[in-house]
């Protein structure tokens, strides 16, 4: 077998990417080992270490590490080993499905929240990894598009906010959505309570939803994944719906920022809209004056609508 792996030099764990790297390579010792140059894996492990070096190159971030996962497909490897977080490992996951690749995705948690479905490891379970007995699983993921943009895809979930969450000395904080974008900085910050205008829409399939009552202070969209967790509790509201129709997501308009760093017990009932849809569906929200989020990563300043849509078993993921 030949493995890749491959590290987030900008990740909110970075302390613990000598064990980890020394955790792989006691558990892989039957594979051919390949990885990152400089801080994408290089710097991780000890010279003497058999791994083959894949050179980096390209002007940012997003160009060297597709240098990288480049590098491991000419090779021919038979999985991706990705140690970081949530956003670094959506990075990956979405090199795989516009690569149309079919690559299995092991991810192992080095980041600052690590709760995406792309982990499967974290530093205490990879003693448990059986490299002749993986248990791999297809992940669903939502995608995101805006006129003239990318197109980002969601394994976690979309957000519209003007934070989004990261690490300072250690520490997991709030960040400014603005300042990371345009100075690449990381700034502590409040989250807004305006991310819409006086058109603010959301529509189904071209129709339109009715919106709530209340001021609507940040939005998210996430895949629904185990949806058994949802069946009967009707404390979820729609969710409790999800287990029996074929939907693939939910759109949560919500009167509180949950999403963030310094929330305290909420001192008043928290109000939440939820739409459901399924994998024909088309989700758009117009008059958004806020930042895109997915799943950590800030991607653009909206200034606009959104669609969003469900690419069903978009990744391969290896598992407990």
């Amino acid at each position: 077998m030949r493995i890749g792996i491959v590290f987030n030099p900008l990740a909110g764990r970075r302390e613990r990417f000598k064990v980890i790297a020394l955790k792989l390579l006691d558990r892989c010792q039957e594979a051919s080992l390949i990885t990152g140059g400089l801080d994408y894996g290089e710097s991780w492990f000890d010279r003497g270490d058999s791994l083959e070096i894949v050179e980096i190159h390209g002007p940012d971030f997003s160009e060297r590490l597709k240098s990288c996962l480049g590098g491991f497909l000419s090779r021919k490897v038979d999985l991706i080993v990705g140690v970081g977080g949530d956003g670094f490992l959506a990075h990956i996951g979405a090199f795989i499905i516009e690569g149309h690749y079919t690559i299995p995705l092991l991810g192992v948690c080095g980041g600052t929240a690590n709760v995406g479905p792309l982990l499967g490891f974290n530093e205490d379970t990879l003693d448990r990894l059986d490299l002749a007995n993986l248990n791999c699983a297809r992940v669903s993921a939502l995608y995101v598009q805006s006129a003239g943009r990318r197109t980002f895809y969601a394994f976690n979930d979309i957000v519209i906010g003007d934070t989004f969450l990261g690490t300072i000395e250690g520490k997991m904080t709030n960040l400014s959505a603005r300042a990371f974008l345009e100075d690449g900085i990381k700034l502590e910050k409040k989250p807004s309570e305006e991310i819409t205008t006086a058109d603010f829409a959301l529509l189904k399939n071209g129709v339109s939803q009715s919106l709530p009552c209340f001021k609507t202070l940040q939005i998210v969209a996430s895949p629904l994944l185990e949806s058994r967790h949802y069946n009967g509790k009707a404390i979820t509201g729609a969710l409790c719906l999800a287990p029996f129709f074929p939907v693939c997501g939910a759109v949560s308009l919500l009167d509180t920022v949950i999403i963030d760093s310094k929330l305290e017990s909420p001192p008043k009932a928290i109000s939440i809209q939820q739409l459901l849809f399924g994998e024909k569906d088309r989700i758009t929200i117009e008059g958004l004056s806020s930042y895109l989020v997915v799943d950590g990563n800030v991607c653009y300043d909206i200034g606009g609508e959104i669609s969003i849509g469900c690419l069903p078993e978009a990744v391969s993921t290896v598992r407990l």
